[in-house]
């Protein structure tokens, strides 16, 4: 219940930010993990964010009518259509990385070194456990 508790409360904070950006979380979503690679496909994207193709294609093209993204087809895979930041997407991806430091930061300016260490130990824990580690 206290994951649960913590995943509503920061997805809290991640939604007052995008409240300016007319944007959804999952489209953020979709320029957070380009942000981590650069460029991908869409069923990259599926993949990492267990959405259906239509869904997916949703997304992406709202996000590049919106002119955050560009699809792009490259002569050596045809199959694929790649997807990329425009100059809009890039800034939008820097402004709002920005932005959530900042609210993480409000969220843990209460806690001294020891504590984030232990809360970083007990995080690492609990993701080796669950991988079976």
């Amino acid at each position: 219940m206290m994951i649960k508790e913590l995943y509503s409360k920061t997805t809290n904070i991640m939604s007052d930010n995008l409240k300016d950006s007319g944007l959804t979380h999952q489209q953020c979503m979709v320029i957070q993990l380009i942000a981590h690679r650069n460029e991908m496909t869409i069923t990259e994207l599926c993949k990492e964010m267990s959405l259906a193709k239509g869904t997916m294609s949703g997304i992406v093209q709202r996000l590049e009518k919106l002119g955050y993204i560009e699809k792009e087809k490259r002569e050596d895979d045809k199959r694929n259509t790649y997807i990329k930041f425009s100059e809009k997407g890039l800034e939008f991806a820097h402004n709002f990385k920005k932005n959530m430091s900042k609210s993480f930061e409000n969220i843990f300016i209460n806690c001294n070194d020891e504590d984030m260490d232990e809360m970083i130990v007990s995080l690492r824990n609990m993701l080796n456990k669950i991988e079976g580690k």
